[in-house]
């Protein structure tokens, strides 16, 4: 599946993200069960991988020097 997404889109996206990565983290600090820390772990490094790839639309968006 393929989304196109306006430039508003993939900013608004970016911000998202990078505050639900904060939010995670957060949670990964503060969870005490072993496993379920693992878990957020899992779910932090893909949110990671996200925003890497929108990080990468946002630079192809910005014109060359």
């Amino acid at each position: 599946m393929v989304l196109e997404l306006t430039p508003q889109q993939v900013h608004l996206l970016h911000a998202c993200l990078a505050e639900s990565s904060e939010e995670l983290h957060d949670e990964v600090l503060h969870t005490d069960q072993l496993e379920m820390r693992r878990d957020l772990r899992d779910k932090l490094d893909q949110l990671h991988a996200l925003q890497r790839q929108v990080e990468a639309l946002l630079q192809q968006e910005q014109p060359s020097l």
